[in-house]
């Protein structure tokens, strides 16, 4: 059996957060953040993961400093992002699409929609790499 793929959220807000750990936790192994520099502290610490879902809006480090931080890292820079928001509007999704985010999904969410963009990139990201090697 495949071990589960692990999944970083960096959310500040806690229902949020709860709703993704429930919704998430029988497909994947979730880890939540409460802000970019828990997630990017918790990454340099060498936790493992496939892909990060992370608010905009956050104290301390946004999604806009952590997008820009992990995609300028050699470590990070290929790691799936999906950007959650409140902003709904297409200057900041295609802002987010050019700055190296994978996918963005407007609040409020479908959770089960989050589920299923998680595993279309996911998916997207294996079939690149098998078609490297």
């Amino acid at each position: 059996m495949k071990s589960l793929y692990h999944v970083l959220v960096a959310e500040d807000d806690p229902f949020i957060r709860k709703v993704l750990r429930q919704t998430l936790k029988d497909d994947f192994d979730v880890i939540t953040k409460e802000n970019g520099i828990e997630a990017v502290t918790w990454l340099e610490e060498g936790n493992p993961v496939d892909i990060i879902l992370s608010d905009i809006q956050m104290p301390f480090m946004d999604g806009t400093d952590l997008l820009r931080t992990l995609r300028a890292s050699p470590l990070f820079q290929k790691l799936p992002i999906i950007i959650l928001s409140t902003y709904s509007d297409s200057d900041t999704r295609i802002k987010f699409l050019k700055l190296g985010a994978d996918d963005y999904i407007v609040k409020p969410f479908n959770p089960i929609e989050v589920k299923a963009k998680i595993r279309s990139v996911l998916r997207r990201m294996e079939t690149n790499s098998a078609d490297m090697s």
